[in-house]
């Protein structure tokens, strides 16, 4: 009898933060009013190789929108455990809700430019994604 109380106190006590905490409130005319979204955090990411498949590790890595010319650094690690880089985040949804554009996913290393890769990228209410780009990138 405990455990079927508790289990139900448990339920309720998880529908209640989750339903809550999904809640995104979204203001201005991007269509995304009242809309609830899942708290999960989007990330468009790219691996860098060399020719000789090792991990690449760039300088400074960011992407740059072709609409707007507008520079985006991810506020998560440059690169990943996995040796992948952020290329786009829920960082940015806010400034790309209900729309397409192209991002150029940028990096640098010795002060030059070695990666240039183009990403097509969407955005609905809650979450970036990806559309086209490399998964793995190789440079030279």
């Amino acid at each position: 009898m405990r455990t079927t109380i508790f289990a139900a106190i448990l339920l309720l006590c998880y529908i209640t933060t989750t339903s809550s905490s999904c809640h995104k409130h979204h203001h201005g005319k991007t269509g995304c009013e009242g809309v609830a979204c899942t708290a999960m955090f989007a990330m468009i990411n790219t691996k860098v190789v060399g020719a000789d498949g090792k991990s690449v590790v760039l300088e400074d890595a960011y992407a740059q929108r072709k609409g707007n010319g507008d520079i985006y650094r991810s506020q998560q690690p440059m690169m990943w455990y996995d040796s992948s880089y952020v290329v786009l985040d829920d960082g940015y949804l806010t400034k790309m809700q209900n729309q397409t554009d192209t991002f150029y996913f940028i990096g640098k290393k010795g002060g030059v430019e070695v990666v240039r890769e183009p990403f097509a990228i969407n955005a609905d209410c809650c979450h970036v994604n990806k559309l086209s780009g490399k998964d793995l990138i190789t440079v030279k």
